[in-house]
């Protein structure tokens, strides 16, 4: 029977489906779903743009603007997206580099400004690529990248977060320039005595009071409550014990207020900047961030997928994530990727469509707007908190344990793309872990299983492995299974004749074709020189059991063309043991092979 597969296609108006029998009750499980994202949003987007190294606007515009045209265009009813730990962390390693290498002298609000402007266009490009991707149908390509160099991947950005945000949580001083996150822990170890102890303080009070308030129940808005008390404690230690500042800025209790930062709901709207100077500098980065961020997206959605029921469109769901980016690097806003703990907390709330996904946009300016002068009051170690405590939650424990014990190979992944991650940069982190998958899976797929047949009295096909059958005989029956691509031509050849070598007896080989796949012109090539070399030995060399797909491929081949022909005989392993003699002793004197498909 054909299997039919789904070409997923893109749809503009994909949206429309979501409004189809949409009733009063699910806008209500919408809105509630909507304002439960939203009190996780508002912090997170705070914490994931300092993460960034950017203005916290560009978090809320992310969370806002971008989020709604990526629900817009998507296909998952829970899926929210916006910034997220790994693209932070990535967002940051890439623009630190551009500004130390291109604006080293650029301070102050300037290097704010210069910081937006390199975003755009990472953002910018960053976006073309999920778009053609999206366009080209190449979702199924992400699935060639390895889980273990996701789970590596993330459990690296956490420990870069854990080290980044340690200097902000204890009141350290940060390094100056561009370093690996190897060198900051060093840095961080060795300053430890540096620690603002007020700093500190608040900052291990909201960490507590974070994982106590989740404990008790994941409904309670746990950031909102732990930022309010933190503001408040702040407050109290400024007025009642003003010996813990100083005039200097950093040794006091950080405000977001104090970074310099002032939001707006109603982004600016201009043309991305574009350097081509920055083109070499920021392609990887960007590669890596729409890679990075495909993958979360379809992990999450799947994941949510596989309990609610939904069949998904992958490359819809790229489109909408392009989409979203596109507009993101108009408005100067952070990329925006899939977020497993608001998609989580969407689909636990009830949430019934995509618009869920939008009214939480919408809650999240709204908050903003009735809190936005509060929000500037917070203390830069609580939010230093949050990322601390979700980093524990971002990291599958189950899903590292597996990939760390399934295979050597899955493990050897797993723990070379973590440890890049520490000792290189995070893009160059994440294309040594999927190179080094590629290579392991070439290194399996290179090598095609050969299993020996021999011919009972019968006339039926045994195997070797279970027989005791003699090992020098005139007819050699070789089942080749797996792929017959470019990289294991060579082994296949080499294996061959080695047959033919170590047993003189043997007169004709007969190569059983049914389960090799992806033959190319390097196997072909390699099937006629083997034709060659037998033919000095005066050996036959018959091939059967060709699949239309290999025949195509074969008889395509010009050098394969005049060594093969269509042949209506019974298939291998059906004719009787004098059948096979026949074939041996009707040999052409001339030592010449003969080739043919059954």
């Amino acid at each position: 029977m054909a299997l039919h597969y789904h070409f997923d296609d893109i749809s503009f108006v994909s949206l429309k489906k979501d409004l189809k029998n949409y009733s009063i009750e699910t806008l209500r499980q919408d809105c509630f779903a909507g304002i439960s994202v939203a009190l996780l949003t508002v912090p997170q987007a705070m914490a994931y743009a300092l993460l960034a190294g950017l203005p916290i606007s560009c978090g809320f515009f992310a969370s806002i603007y971008a989020a709604i045209i990526a629900a817009t265009f998507g296909s998952s009813r829970h899926l929210v997206v916006g910034p997220s730990n790994a693209i932070a962390i990535l967002v940051q390693a890439g623009t630190s580099e551009v500004l130390f290498t291109y604006y080293r002298h650029v301070t102050g609000v300037e290097r704010d400004i210069v910081a937006i402007n390199i975003l755009t266009q990472l953002v910018l490009m960053t976006a073309i690529l999920q778009v053609l991707a999206a366009i080209c149908k190449l979702g199924r390509l992400t699935q060639f990248v390895s889980h273990s160099v996701m789970v590596g991947y993330i459990a690296g950005s956490a420990l870069a977060v854990i080290i980044n945000q340690s200097f902000t949580f204890l009141g350290i001083p940060r390094m100056q320039g561009v370093h690996t996150f190897y060198e900051r822990a060093v840095h961080l170890f060795s300053h430890l005595y540096q620690f603002h102890w007020p700093t500190a303080l608040v900052g291990a009070g909201s960490f507590v009071l974070l994982v106590t308030l989740k404990r008790m129940s994941k409904k309670i808005p746990a950031a909102v409550i732990t930022f309010v008390l933190a503001g408040l404690l702040v407050y109290w230690i400024d007025n009642y014990l003003p010996d813990s500042g100083g005039e200097d800025l950093s040794r006091k209790i950080l405000l977001v207020e104090d970074t310099g930062v002032v939001f707006d709901v109603i982004p600016p709207v201009g043309l991305p900047f574009f350097d081509i100077r920055l083109m070499n500098s920021l392609l990887p980065v960007s590669f890596a961030l729409a890679l990075l961020s495909i993958l979360e997206c379809i992990s999450v959605a799947k994941s949510i997928a596989a309990s609610s029921g939904q069949r998904l469109s992958v490359n819809q769901e790229i489109f909408g994530i392009g989409m979203g980016n596109l507009l993101a690097c108009v408005i100067g806003s952070m990329p925006i990727s899939g977020s497993p703990s608001r998609s989580g907390v969407n689909f636990a709330s009830g949430a019934q469509t995509r618009f869920a996904a939008i009214l939480n946009s919408c809650f999240v300016a709204v908050f903003l707007l009735l809190f936005g002068s509060l929000i500037t009051k917070i203390p830069l170690a609580s939010l230093a908190a949050l990322l601390l405590v979700s980093v524990a939650s971002i990291v599958n424990r189950q899903q590292f344990l597996l990939c760390m014990k399934a295979t050597s190979s899955d493990g050897f992944v797993l723990w070379v793309t973590l440890l890049s991650c520490i000792f290189f940069s995070l893009d160059i982190a994440f294309y040594i872990g999927v190179v080094i998958s590629i290579i392991l899976y070439l290194k399996k797929a290179a090598i095609p299983q050969l299993v020996e047949y021999a011919i009972n009295q019968k006339g039926e096909l045994i195997n070797l492995n279970t027989s005791h059958q003699p090992e020098q005989r005139s007819i050699r029956v070789i089942k080749v299974e797996g792929e017959l691509f470019f990289g294991a031509a060579d082994l296949f050849q080499t294996t061959l004749k080695a047959i033919a070598e170590d047993d003189t007896n043997v007169r004709v080989i007969i190569l059983q074709l049914k389960n090799a796949r992806d033959i190319d012109a390097t196997a072909c090539l390699a099937i006629q020189q083997l034709y060659g070399y037998l033919n000095k030995t005066g050996c036959h060399l018959l091939c059967c059991g060709i699949t239309p797909q290999v025949w195509e491929v074969m008889s395509s081949s010009s050098t394969m063309a005049t060594k093969f022909r269509r042949c209506s005989s019974s298939a291998c392993g059906e004719r009787s043991t004098s059948s096979w003699d026949d074939v041996s002793s009707n040999s052409s004197e001339d030592g010449s092979s003969s080739w043919k498909s059954a």
